[in-house]
């Protein structure tokens, strides 16, 4: 059910926009010949809201699914989130060849963020833009036409004279159908690349069944471990798991997990959803609308009737991203958090409808990693966009990284000597 207090929030929010107005794109840039795709550049976030059905279309036709560049999660991440960052919406449009009267066709989204400098070189950069709550970047692109739309992107990208010298495609998918159309169109035209940062970090895909997931994932006497934390909080006081169904209420759920996220370690540090105004309007807006849409699956231990735990996903087509997990901290000794994970397993063997869950985690996320015995690869590439020094600088990036790095061998025995 839709909350009252939550419903405010969104609509005190949508109520200070001003009303939508058409944009005009901000330098037309049309791709090369023999090709008929058209780029709209915008920093009016105001305006966005016309996009929004061609906008639907797009990410249920998409090459890959990525929640955090849907509209309804990147317009308000742009309103809440986004007010003192250089940023700016890419548009890449293609006619409709059906219909040659209908509106254009939306075939990719590229939100960018522009830094004047590039790890310190006096080179500016545009970024796919990465805000705190964002885990994924690898851009909303239609299947059918996924390498035009990226060759009309960086068409664009070497036309637009306010662009940058470099782009970086930071924390996209480093495997399956977007890394080969990626590395597709940069081979075709014959642009560089450096791949500045490759990781793997824990996915999840379904067994036969959760005892089998769980006996392959899990040692015997760490099995043993589990049932012997749950026996003990389950003498302490009833405990329960639970799911976020349409007879509970939506807001004291998102409330309770504000509230239990803010009181642990990511409260302290200034982290959490509640900690600030922005925060808190940004996780509020798109909860409401995931679970408007059939696509949030909140999850909740309960320990004497309080949730002590509770876990936020976001489903995406036959896929799911791990949003968020916060516990009770006076109750770490029977580890809630990873007895909820535990419970999370069971639910998703129960989903069939679910194939993957991406855990959104670091790298080397040492619980998660142990239960999730699954990977997937992320990468961030840094690519020349035609203007120099562009290509300078991705050409020279290896030899630089390489003789930072002796060089940070070389002075290691003489700071140890330091030290003695």
């Amino acid at each position: 059910m839709k909350s009252a207090s939550a419903l405010s929030v969104i609509e005190d929010h949508d109520a200070r926009l001003d009303k939508p107005t058409a944009v005009e794109p901000s330098r037309p840039v049309t791709a090369k010949p023999g090709r008929a795709m058209f780029v709209v550049s915008t920093r009016d976030f105001a305006a966005l809201d016309q996009y929004i059905p061609a906008w639907e279309d797009l990410a249920a036709s998409a090459l890959e699914p990525n929640p955090f560049y849907e509209w309804w999660m990147l317009i308000p991440a742009l309103r809440t989130l986004g007010a003192d960052k250089n940023l700016q919406l890419v548009l890449v449009f293609a006619p409709n060849q059906a219909r040659q009267k209908a509106p254009p066709i939306l075939c990719g989204v590229f939100p960018l963020e522009r830094k004047p400098r590039y790890k310190g070189l006096p080179v500016s950069v545009l970024s796919l833009w990465k805000h705190l709550f964002c885990f994924l970047c690898t851009p909303l692109v239609r299947a059918d036409c996924v390498r035009e739309c990226l060759l009309a992107f960086f068409d664009w990208l070497a036309a637009d004279e306010a662009s940058s010298p470099l782009v970086e495609f930071n924390v996209v998918s480093g495997e399956g159908a977007f890394h080969q159309a990626l590395t597709d169109c940069l081979y075709q035209r014959v642009s560089l690349s450096y791949v500045t940062d490759v990781y793997n970090r824990a996915l999840f895909r379904p067994a036969a069944s959760a005892d089998h997931y769980l006996r392959a994932a899990m040692s015997r006497e760490h099995r043993k471990d589990v049932r012997r934390r749950t026996k003990r909080l389950t003498d302490a006081g009833p405990t329960q798991y639970t799911m976020l169904t349409a007879d509970e209420d939506l807001d004291q759920w998102l409330e309770e997990f504000m509230r239990l996220e803010q009181a642990g370690w990511k409260g302290k540090l200034g982290g959490a959803l509640a900690s600030s105004d922005a925060n808190r309007r940004y996780f509020l807006t798109i909860a409401q609308e995931a679970w408007r849409r059939g696509r949030l699956m909140m999850l909740a231990l309960k320990h004497d009737g309080e949730m002590i735990a509770q876990k936020c996903n976001f489903l995406a087509g036959d896929g799911s991203f791990a949003f968020k997990i916060a516990y009770d901290e006076a109750y770490a000794r029977y580890s809630p958090g990873f007895l909820l994970e535990i419970e999370n397993i069971h639910r998703l063997h129960d989903a069939p409808a679910i194939g993957w869950m991406d855990s959104c985690a670091v790298p080397d996320h040492p619980m998660i990693n142990r239960l999730w015995p699954d990977r997937r690869t992320i990468q961030t590439v840094l690519i020349p966009t035609g203007k120099r020094p562009g290509e300078l600088v991705v050409s020279l990036l290896p030899l630089v990284r390489w003789f930072n790095r002796k060089l940070r061998g070389a002075t290691k025995p003489a700071m140890a000597a330091e030290a003695f």
